[in-house]
């Protein structure tokens, strides 16, 4: 079972609307649902998230878990914030 199917409350996730704000610094899925990743992001689960909302394409950058250096801009279609995150 994947973890995002799990019950556990941190490990529940929740899509977010395009307009959302206080993102910054919250910890997010990243999944492939939305098309293709990018080729550096394979095997990133989780990621952080920089911007604190979408820019007007709807992408944020984000960094995977311990490397705040490695940033990368997905598409906010792309992620989900885990539901424990206020």
């Amino acid at each position: 079972m994947e973890q995002s199917q799990q019950r556990g409350p941190e490990s529940q996730i929740r899509a977010f609307r395009y307009d959302a704000t206080g993102l910054r610094g919250k910890r997010m899925r990243l999944t492939y649902d939305a098309g293709d990743p990018q080729e550096t992001l394979l095997g990133a689960t989780d990621v952080i998230c920089i911007d604190d909302t979408p820019n007007t394409l709807h992408d944020l950058r984000v960094h995977p878990v311990g490397l705040p250096d490695v940033v990368f801009r997905v598409d906010a279609s792309q992620l989900y914030i885990y539901g424990n995150q206020g």
